[in-house]
């Protein structure tokens, strides 16, 4: 359902340590530790020899020993020992994944190795790195609801005027119609005011009842969304005045029906004030359990319907469903995802084929 050779976010950095931590993405268990020199590793969550998971087994040292009869596996994936047996079968070995340690988020690349490259790695440094902007670590949430319902989501922002009432929305927002571009490897939907309603978090940020305001929501392939809100007073000559906050917001399929959700909120003013932090991390917290509670009551209604997200996923495929003008964004991610999963697979049955033949 969603393409695998592309870069997903497996956790934050500060849930990784000297522990084993276990974790279910794009239907793959898989387990994380941290070396003692502070790298992180990640392996499939399988002991190869009766498919244990490893994640309740111990760290010792720099390898994870199985749990049910002590086989021991280093960061590579290689089986280093086996107690009352000296050699080791090749195929004792278990998979290891390409992890990379960035912007506080730790990379796993769930697709072909060969192809996992670190300069496809998301850039999110500006918000999260270069000290610009101000805020805490995204907070992990797992949704009961397809990541493509998240994508979609975020992509059709007309909601906000709806389900988030007491926070940021405001009437205009529905009553916008956005600007959208859509390339093969970007969606990106935008909006701007010269004049709006603040809505209850601005105002109560800022005090301004009415401000000149832009937003741009952007989703790429695998599953990276950024927020970008510019916001400044009516009629304002002050370039201090303009205050930017960016929304980090990757997402990554855990199974069919469920994902996690790697949100954070930024902002590049009062960096100090962490009294600001505590409220905007509140505000945007509440904003977000508001999503999850409709992506959830939305995936029980398709299951009660019958309605499948396979479905859904192909391009010609309502599931009993129609669309608005506002969900050409939502389409064409969801197009996207869907064309660049068959290109894997095509390109995985040619290389079979290929190797068949030779």
């Amino acid at each position: 359902m969603y393409p695998r050779n592309f870069w997903y976010v497996g956790a934050m950095a500060h849930e990784v340590g000297r522990h084993l931590l276990a974790r279910t993405l794009l239907g793959e268990p898989v387990v994380f530790f941290r070396r003692n020199d502070g790298t992180v590793a990640a392996l499939a969550d399988r002991c190869s020899h009766r498919r244990v998971s490893l994640s309740l087994g111990r760290l010792i040292g720099d390898e994870v020993q199985c749990g049910y009869h002590g086989l021991s596996f280093a960061g590579d994936g290689s089986c280093t020992g086996i107690p009352g047996q000296p050699r080791i079968p090749p195929r004792a070995c278990v998979r290891a994944y390409p992890v990379i340690e960035r912007d506080g988020f730790v990379w796993i690349w769930p697709g072909q190795a060969a192809k996992a490259r670190a300069d496809l790695v998301p850039d999110y440094s500006e918000i999260c790195s270069s000290g610009r902007y101000a805020g805490r670590p995204a907070e992990i949430l797992q949704v009961h609801a397809p990541c493509l319902f998240n994508i979609e989501n975020v992509l059709d922002l007309s909601h906000v005027s709806y389900a988030h009432q007491d926070t940021v929305g405001t009437a205009e927002v529905a009553s916008t119609r956005p600007t959208t571009r859509i390339t093969d490897s970007l969606v990106q939907v935008s909006r701007q005011w010269d004049s709006v309603s603040s809505g209850p978090s601005f105002k109560k940020l800022f005090g301004w009842d009415r401000v000149k305001r832009s937003q741009c929501i952007s989703f790429w392939p695998g599953g990276n969304v950024l927020l970008e809100i510019d916001v400044e007073p009516v009629g304002n000559r002050d370039p201090a005045q303009v205050k930017h906050i960016r929304v980090a917001g990757p997402c990554t399929p855990s199974t069919a029906t469920t994902h996690f959700k790697f949100s954070a909120m930024y902002r590049d003013f009062a960096h100090d004030d962490e009294r600001l932090t505590k409220g905007m991390v509140e505000q945007f917290r509440k904003t977000i359990l508001e999503d999850k509670a409709l992506m959830e009551d939305q995936q029980r209604n398709w299951e009660a319907d019958g309605v499948t997200v396979l479905a859904r996923m192909a391009p010609s495929s309502s599931g009993g469903m129609f669309d608005l003008a506002v969900d050409q964004a939502p389409l064409a991610a969801r197009r996207m995802l869907h064309r660049l999963a068959l290109e894997e697979q095509d390109d995985e049955s040619a290389d079979t084929t290929a190797s068949l033949v030779a």
